[in-house]
């Protein structure tokens, strides 16, 4: 009983020390391949990977010029925990147009339309983040996309390259997203699902074990 304390003990000490209480940049799609309708444009999701919600009222975002003010996140005022939004260059008001294209039913989207959302270059570019301050809160570099696939990182920043069917939660969007000639979906990537830092999944591997353990 005693062994099986420790071993939970241990296990949930790793993953809080694991843990990055911080909003992450989890996935980018610089360059849809769907030539039109509601999800044929720039995304980039984000992460709260901490254990409360993050308030980001006043928060901005640029692209590789990184100039606080550039850019704002509309009417997205806070992130819930372990949440993952993502935030768009489509349409205000076409949300969940965005989220039956993906099939998406439960992903928080937020559109912010071509007029605050600065276009990410398909040729290599960046995402940065800032706080109310004007301060860094995160940011990620690419490069050069591959049409219709995003780029994807683990909760902890570490990047995972090309989204792929099948691995990290990536699929293919269920439509193109166009309201007329509606066909199906050609992007590939895993919009509203982050992955968890190895290291982490090794530790919730270890609070299972114990777990299996003490109900023996």
């Amino acid at each position: 009983m005693l062994r099986t304390l420790v071993i939970a003990s241990a296990a949930t000490a790793a993953l809080s020390s694991l843990a990055p209480a911080a909003i992450v940049i989890t996935e980018v799609m610089s360059s849809s391949a769907h030539s039109g309708g509601t999800n044929n444009g720039d995304w980039f999701e984000i992460t709260n990977t901490g254990p409360t919600a993050v308030d980001i009222t006043g928060w901005s975002w640029d692209d590789d010029s990184a100039t606080p003010g550039v850019s704002n996140f509309g009417s997205l005022t806070s992130i819930p925990a372990g949440a993952s939004v993502i935030v768009s260059e489509e349409t205000v008001g076409a949300e969940a147009s965005f989220k039956s294209a993906w099939g998406i039913p439960s992903t928080t989207v937020v559109n912010l339309g071509s007029t605050v959302f600065v276009g990410l270059g398909s040729g290599g570019d960046q995402v940065n983040i800032f706080d109310s301050s004007n301060t860094l809160v995160t940011g990620v570099s690419f490069g050069t996309a591959t049409s219709g696939y995003s780029f994807e990182w683990d909760t902890s920043g570490n990047p995972l390259g090309l989204s792929v069917i099948g691995e990290n939660g990536a699929f293919q969007a269920v439509s193109n997203g166009q309201n007329t000639g509606l066909g199906p979906g050609v992007d590939v990537g895993s919009p509203g699902t982050a992955i968890p830092e190895p290291a982490s999944l090794a530790a919730l591997g270890l609070l299972t074990i114990a777990g299996l353990r003490r109900r023996r």
